[in-house]
């Protein structure tokens, strides 16, 4: 497969061109990051800081090695009071679970934990499985996460309940998977604050043609995603108006070397052995995304990750390459116990083609 020159995107990649010297068009588009500084991060933590309060914020945490760096540095470096809140995704990897175990315990911070009702995460995701299968498509792999897009929700009403006004995750920048945005006719450098409602008319757009996909009972799901798919989404601003929700590394660069080294050292976090990455192992579905991307397009989100860190200086070309090579090996035997689970029993990824 060719891949970019400068980068390590594949010739797969949708809307890619490649130059005469092998240079995509994403890498002559890109434009370097941009964070607004520490300084500011401490001056918006500033003003949630309440002595007549238990807590200053919220840290959504799910075991992952991001959303562990963005508790420890809330707590230690920033003197914040932090309540921890974990959505307890019933695909959640045993290593994340003791992650977040060793976490709380060695910060010695409070943890509200909540479910989803009735099995619908499981149901959602059986159901969406099924329907992808039946008409395999690039665009509807987010699908397998609508379930976790209705978080945000919960989160609000937690928040409220606490009477917390400022809710801190870990995502970055890096993880806005450009092909992801192509796929469903928006621009890959829009910015989160905006894609969200462009996304929801692709999604539509794609799912129509495939009426599985909205069973009656999973249709509020659906429109709670994509009213509560971020902290920048209609519905999490109204019902969370006097909530404000911030990423971490949208403030202070990501330094993947640093991230890992600290977690490791000071809250005894790790990853399964068995895995070949470190990224996004802490939920099971992962693996089932990875198989859709790599048959539909022969990439994976790692490629854009990847390359993005590549072009920001933070990875050599010729390690990335190794990386990959690496961490995009199928894992059948978790896919295949994740279709078990879930009571799936008409799919086999070992003869899908």
């Amino acid at each position: 497969m060719n891949r970019c020159s400068k980068c390590v995107l594949p010739e797969s990649m949708p809307n890619i061109f490649l130059d005469k010297e092998g240079v995509c068009n994403y890498c002559h588009a890109y434009q370097k990051l941009k964070y607004k500084g520490e300084g500011e991060l401490l001056k918006f933590l500033d003003s949630y800081r309440r002595a007549d309060s238990k807590y200053d914020c919220i840290v959504t945490i799910s075991g992952g090695r991001d959303s562990t760096y963005t508790l420890l540095k809330l707590v230690k470096d920033y003197n914040m009071k932090v309540l921890a809140v974990n959505y307890e995704n019933p695909f959640t990897d045993p290593q994340a679970i003791v992650n977040i175990h060793n976490t709380i315990k060695s910060l010695n911070v409070d943890i509200v934990r909540f479910k989803l009702n009735n099995k619908i995460h499981e149901r959602i995701f059986a159901n969406n499985v099924t329907a992808w299968f039946q008409r395999p498509s690039p665009g509807l792999v987010p699908m397998m996460c609508i379930a976790c897009k209705t978080l945000w929700w919960e989160i609000s009403k937690i928040a409220k309940k606490y009477n917390i006004h400022c809710v801190v995750s870990g995502g970055n920048r890096f993880e806005q998977v450009s092909f992801k945005k192509v796929l469903l006719h928006t621009s890959a450098d829009e910015k989160a604050e905006t894609t969200l409602i462009k996304e929801l008319f692709g999604i539509l757009k794609e799912t129509s043609k495939n009426p599985v996909y909205f069973k009656p009972q999973f249709i509020p799901s659906l429109v709670k995603g994509y009213l509560f798919g971020n902290p920048y989404a209609l519905g999490s601003r109204l019902l969370g108006h006097n909530v404000v929700g911030i990423d971490l590394f949208f403030f202070i660069e990501w330094k993947e070397q640093e991230v890992i080294s600290r977690i490791k050292s000071e809250v005894g976090w790790d990853y399964p052995s068995q895995s070949d990455s470190n990224w996004r192992f802490d939920c099971r579905i992962g693996h089932m995304k990875d198989f859709m991307y790599m048959r539909t397009l022969g990439m994976t989100e790692r490629d854009d990750f990847y390359s993005k860190m590549v072009r920001e200086g933070l990875m050599k070309r010729e390690d990335a390459l190794h990386r990959l090579q690496k961490e995009n090996r199928l894992h059948l035997g978790h896919i295949q116990q994740l279709l078990s689970e879930a009571v799936i029993k008409d799919i086999s990824p070992f003869s899908t083609r």
